[in-house]
């Protein structure tokens, strides 16, 4: 299997999930809660509107030139990914997942510290100074603007 088709298989799948998307704008998501202000110019709803019909089309046509393209190759449509590409590109999603999960039951700013800095070490860096400032001056930042600046309190 060649990239092209590979990239061909992706544009496919890809077209045709943009246009279920802008599909479902049109018909749902922009008449129901598109708006209905006083705007001056283009009013908020054609302008999601329009940006919807682009998005539609595009996509359509993105979808039906792979399609095509395809056939004439006799490529498969599906073709799974190894489970290691897999794994590869979910691991963040669960590890974002696991810390909104102690974000319930722990103050954000007590456990950024720990998102912040495990994650820089899963992704490689070694030296501790760099570790410890990646993870402390974004809680510092985090604490400082809901605190002193929105006074709200420790999140």
């Amino acid at each position: 299997m060649t990239t092209d088709i590979a990239e061909r298989r992706k544009n496919l799948w890809s077209g045709l999930g943009v246009t279920l998307l802008s599909c479902w704008l049109l018909i749902w998501i922009i008449p129901r809660y598109g708006g209905s202000g006083m705007a001056f110019g283009m009013h908020p709803q054609r302008l999601a509107t329009l940006g919807a019909w682009v998005m539609l089309l595009c996509a359509a046509a993105l979808a039906l030139v792979s399609l095509i393209q395809l056939k004439k190759s006799r490529a498969p449509l599906f073709k799974l990914p190894p489970l290691s590409n897999v794994w590869h590109q979910s691991w963040p999603f669960c590890y974002v997942l696991l810390f909104i999960g102690l974000a319930t039951f722990i103050p954000l700013t007590w456990l950024a510290p720990f998102i912040v800095g495990t994650l820089v070490a899963l992704l490689g860096e070694r030296r501790w100074y760099v570790i410890l400032l990646a993870a402390a001056i974004p809680t510092a930042a985090l604490y400082l603007l809901t605190v002193h600046l929105m006074r709200i309190g420790v999140v």
